[in-house]
């Protein structure tokens, strides 16, 4: 079983979903997948039915929802879902697994367009999304994990929604949250600015899971950005917020992936396929010291090493 919830728009003739932002919150079922990860059977669903699906999932203790990022089809974000899902119930989660799917053009091309539009939809991860889970009897710890644009999702969703958002979930906070090759500007995250300080309000405890070999975000904040570095490439800006962690992965990419898959595209993908890091993320979410988790290791500099 795949939950997700969408705001992309749904073509009733074609009975798709398009690349572009809906209207409306649609909250979807799959029961079923191909192997590309093209959907073979599922619908959308009543919010009050597909909440109950995810208490039936482990929801009704935790859920983690996976914010995906730029370039990214709603197949691909299926079998990233499917990917995450595995991986952390392989290190012991037994809450829910879904995930937010926003409008995302599914090409390298539309970098802009994927960027107005993550900021468009954003709001809705927190309406749609974080509050009707929160809302929930039993209340669950939610979690999140936010996947390079989709780190600009959670930010800018974060900010953009106050406390008033349902009277139910007044002062509304989720538990963990978790960024890895984040495409937002790491000056953003430093202590003080207004990235940390969301943050710091709406998160029990935040960490960005960084790797200079990544590519792709060198790309982005080198040019695409003009020079503004990425928090997924090069870590949060000195100083860092009590309670935030930088994590270091130059050494568990490098060890980890093959030289002949080293390639500027899976240089920022490669998470969904390392157990060592789905094992990091697997204590982080269930509250572990984040000194002491024996995935990590202390550097020469303020952050810690992913290295298991």
């Amino acid at each position: 079983m795949a939950l997700f919830f969408s705001r992309r728009a749904y073509h009733a003739k074609t009975q798709k979903f398009t690349n572009n932002p809906a209207s409306v919150t649609r909250y979807v079922a799959i029961s079923q997948t191909n192997p590309d990860g093209t959907i073979h059977k599922g619908a959308a669903i009543p919010q009050a039915d597909w909440l109950e699906r995810v208490k039936q999932a482990g929801g009704d203790s935790e859920v983690l929802i996976y914010v995906h990022g730029f370039n990214t089809s709603q197949t691909d974000m299926l079998r990233r879902l499917k990917k995450i899902e595995d991986g952390v119930r392989a290190q012991g989660f037994t809450g829910a697994v879904i995930a937010y799917d926003w409008p995302s053009d599914g090409t390298v091309l539309a970098y802009n367009t994927d960027r107005t539009d993550a900021k468009k939809t954003a709001p809705y991860l927190v309406c749609d999304g974080i509050v009707p889970l929160l809302n929930m009897t039993p209340r669950p710890k939610v979690h999140l994990i936010a996947h390079s644009m989709g780190a600009l999702v959670v930010l800018r969703g974060f900010a953009g929604v106050g406390d008033s958002a349902s009277a139910g979930a007044r002062n509304w906070k989720v538990d963990e949250v978790t960024f890895c090759a984040a495409d937002v500007n790491a000056d953003w995250l430093e202590r003080g600015a207004w990235g940390a300080l969301v943050l710091d309000r709406r998160a029990a405890r935040f960490t960005n899971y960084y790797s200079g070999q990544d590519k792709v975000l060198a790309f982005a904040g080198g040019l695409i950005n003009g020079g503004r570095e990425r928090a997924g490439h090069m870590g949060i800006s000195e100083p860092i917020t009590k309670g935030q962690w930088d994590i270091y992965c130059n050494e568990q990419y490098k060890r980890d992936v093959p030289d002949n898959e080293k390639t500027q595209v899976y240089s920022h993908r490669w998470w969904f396929d390392n157990d060592g890091f789905y094992k990091d993320l697997a204590l982080t979410i269930d509250g572990a010291d984040a000194q002491t988790m024996v995935t990590r290791r202390p550097t020469n500099e303020a952050d810690l090493a992913l290295l298991t």
